[in-house]
């Protein structure tokens, strides 16, 4: 991971990094609340899993973008999403005027 593609030049290297360590996070706690979900609760809670789920498969889908180089990068008109939105969920996939 020491060389990213610089299709997201409007963040540096240490927000991607730190970035990516707080998906790590996320994906770790996910996994774990599912892992503790499937053990506890069985069937009985597959609203609460599917919910878990699709979080868990954003912060992978996010992580896939930081690999590719277009992490930070609205998925819809290709501007670079503010960094303070990414640091409030790190898994977005579109800057503020496109999510509306």
């Amino acid at each position: 991971m020491n060389t990213l593609p610089d299709t997201n030049a409007h963040l540096s290297m240490t927000d991607i990094r730190w970035l990516v360590n707080e998906l790590n996070t996320d994906r770790a706690r996910l996994a774990r609340a599912l892992a503790l979900m499937e053990e506890t609760l069985g069937d009985d809670a597959a609203t609460a899993r599917a919910q878990l789920e699709s979080q868990h498969d954003a912060v992978l889908a996010a992580l896939e973008r930081v690999a590719k180089g277009s992490y930070g990068l609205c998925e819809r008109c290709g501007e670079g999403i503010p960094y303070g939105r990414l640091l409030v969920m790190p898994e977005v996939t579109h800057c503020v005027g496109c999510q509306r």
